[in-house]
């Protein structure tokens, strides 16, 4: 009997053994694996992020790549930058804009190494010319020499009364003087040109100073592939054909249209809104330009053919504007601030109608102010500022056709050719009224 039990016994055992346990049909909970094992939450998260992110983390990548891809003559850096502003990360480009030019101010005291520029010219009427003899003449005569590829250099200064005064204590030969400047229609140029400090303190700083004579010279609005985008425009998006031959000057405009502050409207197409009370260069059917407080000096009752908002006005009246140190609300722009010294460049119109262009690499927008008031503006404001922006090109044309460019400032970073093609960014061509004597 036992044997027997024993038996049953061994056989319960070996059933035991080879019995499967029927497969559950329930479903594991929420967050747990099949196996048993809770999935952690931060894991889930991270998945289910990821597959809400990948759509817009994909679209942003296209959106970057077709940036670098784009028609234009912009570098990787300043494509990547102006993206970036493009992307709701302008905050952050300025903050790292502020603190690298806070390190990087220019130096104070020291000279010019080399005196002015002497500029490049086939005017043939003397009035203008018979200042600049005499201030390398004075240079000559034993307060200093005149050296080098045309620069006056020396201590003495032959100022005549349509001069600017220099700002500098100790100012060099010829600083401060016009002279005439690029090409010349029937022996007369329609820009001049004059070089001198824009303080007494940077004393190896200098800024270049255009005046244009309107009755020798019309403006055109060329807008950006980029800035302002939205093309195609009626005047297309690079000096017109007809204009090339007497294409006297080219000059960067202002600040992003989205950072201006304004808008920008040619040929009767428009990109932001016209803002009344921005300070605006206004171009007229007969090609003039004018800097005005917009609706309070000009309207679209006027029917102009372009309007380029940037900012406020900095000089009005003739007088420097309040508000030019504190930039409340960001006034003058947020890029950089108002009291740095950098790269920047401002328009004015004199009483006598005259456009005056200035440019420098240490301003901030109170000596930029002081020094279109100083040049004879009545109205003036701030153009784009920082060194890959701001730019001037005087052209000149030989007698086989042949276009080439001169930069106003030596130190400006873009071409001197720049502006004879399509561009990135608006710009303002300078045309002669007249046909121009090639040389």
């Amino acid at each position: 009997m036992a044997l027997i039990m024993e038996r049953e016994h061994d056989e319960h055992e070996r059933a035991d053994e080879h019995y499967d346990a029927p497969v559950s049909t329930k479903r594991p909970e929420p967050g747990r694996r099949p196996g048993g094992a809770r999935t952690a939450p931060g894991r889930l998260f991270i998945r289910w992020f990821g597959l809400l992110c990948a759509p817009a983390v994909l679209a942003a990548g296209c959106s970057y790549l077709n940036a670098m891809n784009a028609a234009g003559n912009l570098s990787t850096v300043e494509r990547s930058v102006e993206w970036l502003r493009g992307h709701h990360y302008g905050d952050t480009v300025s903050w790292i804009e502020y603190n690298y030019y806070s390190r990087n101010q220019p130096r104070t005291g020291g000279t010019l190494a080399g005196g002015l520029p002497r500029a490049a010219s086939t005017a043939t009427t003397t009035a203008v010319a018979v200042a600049v003899a005499g201030a390398v003449a004075g240079a000559a005569s034993g307060t200093g020499a005149a050296t080098g590829t045309g620069a006056a250099t020396g201590t003495g200064t032959a100022l005549t009364p349509d001069s600017i005064a220099p700002l500098a204590q100790q100012p060099v030969a010829g600083e401060g003087v016009w002279q005439p400047y690029g090409d010349a229609s029937n022996g007369t140029t329609a820009m001049q040109v004059a070089y001198l400090r824009p303080d007494d303190v940077h004393g190896t700083v200098l800024a270049g100073v255009v005046r244009i004579d309107q009755s020798r010279a019309m403006f055109r609005l060329i807008p950006g592939s980029q800035e302002p985008g939205h093309g195609p425009w009626p005047g297309g998006n690079q000096v017109a054909a007809a204009d090339t031959a007497n294409l006297l000057a080219g000059f960067n405009s202002g600040f992003r249209v989205d950072d201006s502050r304004g808008g920008f409207a040619e040929g009767g197409k428009f990109v932001g809104t016209l803002r009344s009370g921005a300070a605006s260069l206004v171009i007229s059917t007969d090609g003039s330009l004018n800097v005005v407080n917009w609706g309070r000096d000009l309207s679209a009752s006027d029917n102009p053919v372009a309007v380029r908002q940037n900012l406020d006005l900095i000089v009005d009246d003739g007088q420097l504007v309040g508000g030019l140190d504190d930039n409340l609300a960001n006034r003058w722009g947020k890029t950089v601030g108002n009291k740095l010294f950098v790269w920047r460049s401002g328009i004015g119109i004199d009483p006598s109608g005259r456009i005056i262009y200035v440019a420098s690499e240490g301003l901030s927008v109170n000596s930029l102010a002081a020094l279109l008031q100083r040049a004879g503006a009545v109205r003036a404001m701030e153009l784009d500022i920082n060194h890959a922006w701001v730019s001037f090109n005087a052209f000149h044309h030989d007698l086989g056709g042949t276009i080439q460019g001169t930069k106003l400032l030596d130190g400006m970073s873009k071409s001197e050719n720049r502006y004879l093609g399509p561009d990135s960014r608006d710009f303002f061509a300078v045309v002669a009224r007249q046909p121009l004597s090639a040389s």
